[in-house]
């Protein structure tokens, strides 16, 4: 089944350059997508102690359409640490969530636009281990 994620009518820019890294991980899989897809993408090494990249979520319908990309990171130190959504651009709802906080996604667009690049950099350096999941 070819599954084509759709890149055009979100209220923000969808790069080629992240369309190129969720392809690259679809056609590496094996799995069945027609009912959509789950890919997480974690640095194996991030810690509350010692840092690293953050967990990334990104999930696309049966439709190719990215719903939600979440991005999380620890909260708190130490044994009391957590990890928690930093930012939320959920598309499927319009809206921004930061630490909890909601905003239009409209007003994301140049953090957005930084994520994207920030993310697409991180993925083509290998930090991330990924997981496709239906």
């Amino acid at each position: 089944m070819t599954f084509k994620i759709q890149q055009d009518k979100y209220a923000l820019s969808i790069t080629d350059q992240l369309i190129k890294v969720l392809n690259t991980e679809i056609i590496i899989t094996d799995k069945d997508l027609s009912g959509g897809v789950i890919l997480s993408f974690k640095d194996p090494d991030y810690s509350p102690e010692s840092g690293g990249y953050h967990p990334v979520e990104i999930s696309i319908n049966w439709e190719g359409r990215i719903q939600y990309i979440t991005d999380f990171a620890y909260v708190g130190s130490g044994y009391y640490s957590e990890l928690e959504k930093e930012l939320d651009f959920d598309f499927s709802l319009g809206l921004l969530q930061q630490f909890g906080t909601e905003y239009p996604i409209e007003h994301a667009y140049e953090l957005f636009a930084i994520w994207q690049q920030n993310f697409c950099t991180y993925y083509q350096q290998g930090v991330f281990t990924v997981t496709v999941n239906v």
